[in-house]
């Protein structure tokens, strides 16, 4: 059963892309952007074994994703997903997801990049332990944290 809100899977929905940060050996974060799918209770996205975001969480699994949304708030804010979580990575290749994401972004039914069938692609899946951001999907009073005990439920 997901866990995340409705509004929220709107916006993970949508063909805005997501800003990726992991931590560098030296501690510093590496930005990059990835399309990416919600399923269930999780964020799912395509890379290359070889990229620094793969090496990154192999060994450090924190990650974050930030997701812009078209709107903004009645303040003038832009709306903006923040997802933190953990990621697991799974070995590729994952054709049917990564021409999923290919419909999804570019209206493409077969993925136009060799990582689809790539035998260096990976899967990545993320546990969401924390939404913010400026958007409906949060609670004004603070973010909305994730417990195994709400995922149980």
């Amino acid at each position: 059963m997901p866990i995340i809100p409705a509004m929220a899977q709107t916006v993970l929905g949508s063909d805005a892309v997501a800003h990726v940060w992991t931590t560098n050996p030296d501690g510093s974060p590496q930005v990059s952007v990835v399309w990416v799918i919600a399923r269930d209770d999780e964020i799912l996205f395509g890379t290359d074994a070889a990229s620094q975001k793969a090496k990154n969480l192999a060994r450090d699994d924190r990650i974050v994703l930030s997701i812009e949304d078209e709107e903004r708030n009645e303040r003038g804010y832009q709306r903006h997903l923040v997802i933190r979580g953990r990621a697991r990575i799974e070995p590729g290749p994952d054709p049917a997801l990564m021409d999923r994401l290919a419909t999804k972004y570019t209206g493409l039914k077969r993925h136009p990049l060799a990582l689809r069938d790539s035998p260096t692609s990976v899967v990545v899946r993320v546990q969401i332990e924390r939404l913010s951001g400026v958007g409906p999907w949060i609670d004004d009073a603070a973010e909305r944290r994730f417990t195994r005990s709400q995922l149980a439920t």
